[in-house]
């Protein structure tokens, strides 16, 4: 497994945020983590990434304990993160916010290779290289923050919410760019609320709510699951 996540816990002051999640990732894998708004999935990729800390359970990367390494040594390893809500710097360049994403030693070594990568993969960044990125739209904004990850080399990709207000069409865009991510080498985590479009694309589920794992399996039979619709589907 190139993730294992073992009954993480999380507490906020005397909240407590995450009172067990566990999941695993192979290499090759696009893996959904589902869940309603508060159901502790932010919090869950947070502490993968290292943003937060737990107070129990273990997180392995390609079999080697991760909890307490710091955040730049787990994204120097190739787990790397698309927050939610973007975090571009707005008055910086499609170009500038992209070059920031290649601040470790081993993404400045193929910087130009990897820019031309995403280029390549986001052709209206390319067009739009010299704008200010506080001037795309909400669909090229959230391509741009994808970019500026896949400039780390990731070997682990979460995001976190990417299709977060965006029109259909350009969720269906963007979900179709992670398939090609996926193909290319890169695993991913995709933490959503869209649950239709994240079991389309996903090989595998989970599903927490208040901090807890409650439903796992095939993307495909959770589909068709009457559970999952009831709760998150309303049918």
């Amino acid at each position: 497994m190139l993730l294992e996540v073992d009954q993480i816990k999380v507490n906020y002051g005397q909240f407590q945020a995450i009172g067990g999640v566990s999941l695993n990732i192979a290499k090759g894998e696009i893996v959904a983590l589902l869940g309603s708004n508060g159901a502790g999935k932010t919090t869950t990729i947070n502490t993968i990434s290292g943003v937060v800390n737990p107070i129990s359970g273990s997180i392995k990367f390609d079999g080697k304990e991760i909890i307490g390494l710091p955040v730049h040594e787990r994204v120097n390893m190739g787990l790397v993160q698309v927050p939610e809500g973007r975090k571009l710097f707005p008055f910086m360049s499609v170009m500038d916010n992209l070059q920031v994403g290649a601040y470790s030693p081993r993404a400045k070594e193929k910087k130009r290779e990897n820019l031309d990568m995403c280029f390549e993969i986001f052709p209206k960044l390319a067009e739009r290289r010299y704008q200010q990125a506080g001037c795309l739209s909400g669909g090229e904004q959230q391509m741009c923050a994808i970019a500026r990850a896949l400039m780390q080399q990731p070997r682990l990709l979460m995001l976190d919410e990417p299709s977060l207000g965006l029109a259909p069409v350009i969720v269906d865009q963007i979900f179709d760019v992670l398939l090609n991510i996926r193909d290319m080498g890169t695993t991913l985590l995709l933490v959503e609320q869209n649950v239709l479009s994240s079991l389309d694309v996903a090989n595998r589920a989970y599903v927490i709510e208040t901090g807890e794992n409650v439903m796992e399996g095939d993307s495909k039979d959770l589909a068709g699951n009457e559970d999952l619709k009831k709760a998150y589907l309303g049918i």
